[in-house]
């Protein structure tokens, strides 16, 4: 360590005599830190969040929306996909062209995922709950696989209801689902004291990772934002320095809709008897609330934040304005069951996602009119361990598919159930497939 530290200090010199400007400084530096991740740090498996089926619809989207890459491209994107920034960065003070520089080197885009659901209690921030679990638990405990990421998760809490027992209760339920599955002998399910207390400890010390906000406005989350880079930065602030930035998730991005909606109208009424030129001028100067301007400039940070730390974005929205399916569209044949939602945010939000995922709990079959009391008290057991099965559905939102590159369609089409994929919602935890259902 000392000879790397030696190292990176010779050229960290070299670079700050050669730099003209601190813009100019800070970009050479993080090309530079940029491949030294690539050399020294050690390979992980290829995936973004560590869920198959949502890594394969990932791939899917991103891949369609790729450019053609050189040989030397592709070297440089397993790298950086591979390896993943770590929060100690330096970063430019030049967005743009940071992101160009990104955009040449690694040849793919970061994904960003919108999550909605038609109503509440659709398992939205469940499923956030259980990517941010992922994100900074470790890839293995006690030898067994658990599938974590090992990184830091930034949490914008909008909403104001996230439930930190909940979010241990879903940890928890990671580490012991996956050591149930990965346990051959049938009768070592049982958690002993000690794993239990090794595995509270582990969690406690892996929740430290996730850095919670809770903004309360729109004007708030913005300037969260706007400095969230330099509390990431700052070593003294936080613990997770020496780990990769794996996801800045929001939940909801609706959050602050409709007060926002009433504040634009408030200053649109204001606005009354004034020029189109002084409107404007104030509009661009922030001098007076425009919606669509404070939205972009919100996913306009996300994208340097994304940028900054090559972290994927997860948001989530509410499903306010259902699409209803025009079957005279392309490909209106493939969706004829799931709804879609139009988006109800204003622009950028409506382009900003790389993909759109609806999620909702199944519902359990009605009793016919026509049923007895004997049958309905007959069925009633088998009706309940549906229920406690607690059965989530999450597809592809298809609003706007009409402009998806075809090579999205075509993987749609090739993989089952066309992208949809379940999950489960219980007590004990979030999982992703149905190896628990013997405990129910």
């Amino acid at each position: 360590m000392n000879s790397a530290a030696a190292l990176g200090q010779r050229l960290l010199d070299e670079i700050r005599e050669e730099s003209l400007d601190e813009a100019s400084f800070h970009f050479s530096l993080e090309i530079l830190l940029h491949d030294l991740r690539a050399q020294f740090e050690p390979r992980t498996e290829r995936s973004h969040f560590g869920v198959k089926d949502l890594d394969d619809l990932l791939d899917a989207f991103l891949s369609a929306h790729s450019p053609a890459l050189t040989q030397h491209q592709h070297q440089q994107q397993d790298h950086s996909l591979n390896s993943g920034a770590q929060i100690t960065h330096a970063h430019s003070a030049s967005s743009t062209a940071l992101g160009s520089s990104r955009a040449t080197r690694i040849g793919r885009k970061l994904p960003v995922i919108e999550i909605s659901s038609p109503s509440s209690g659709g398992g939205k921030s469940q499923l956030l709950y259980y990517l941010a679990a992922i994100a900074v638990l470790p890839s293995s405990f006690k030898g067994k696989k658990i599938g974590g990421r090992n990184g830091a998760v930034v949490l914008l809490d909008t909403d104001g209801r996230l439930d930190v027992k909940r979010l241990y209760e879903i940890a928890e339920g990671a580490i012991q689902h996956a050591q149930r599955a990965s346990s051959t002998d049938v009768d070592t399910n049982e958690t002993t004291a000690a794993e239990a207390a090794a595995i509270a400890s582990l969690i406690r010390d892996s929740l430290q990772h996730v850095h919670i906000f809770r903004p309360q406005s729109s004007s708030s989350l913005l300037a969260t934002l706007k400095s969230l880079d330099k509390y990431l930065l700052d070593m003294r602030r936080h613990r997770s320095a020496t780990r990769p930035l794996h996801a800045v998730i929001l939940d909801s991005a609706s959050a602050f809709y409709w007060q926002d909606r009433m504040r634009d109208d408030v200053a649109r009424t204001q606005e009354i008897g004034r020029s189109a030129a002084e409107i404007k001028q104030d509009r661009e100067q922030r001098k007076t609330f425009y919606l669509n301007i404070l939205y972009q400039d919100i996913a306009s940070e996300l994208r340097r934040i994304q940028t900054i730390f090559e972290c994927s974005v997860v948001y989530t929205t509410w499903g306010l304005n259902r699409a209803f399916s025009d079957k005279n569209a392309p490909y209106a044949h493939l969706w004829s069951g799931p709804p879609s939602f139009k988006p109800h945010l204003p622009p950028p939000w409506n382009s900003f996602p790389d993909l759109r995922l609806v999620v909702q709990r199944d519902t359990v079959r009605p009793y016919p009119a026509s049923s007895t009391y004997t049958e309905i008290e007959r069925d009633a057991p088998i009706r309940q361990g549906v229920v406690r099965q607690g059965k989530f559905s999450a597809w592809v939102d298809t609003w706007g598919r009409e402009y998806w590159p075809p090579g999205i369609i075509n993987a749609l089409r090739n993989m089952p159930e066309h992208g949809a994929f379940p999950f489960w919602v219980r007590k004990d935890g979030v999982f992703m497939d149905d190896l628990m259902s013997d405990t129910c």
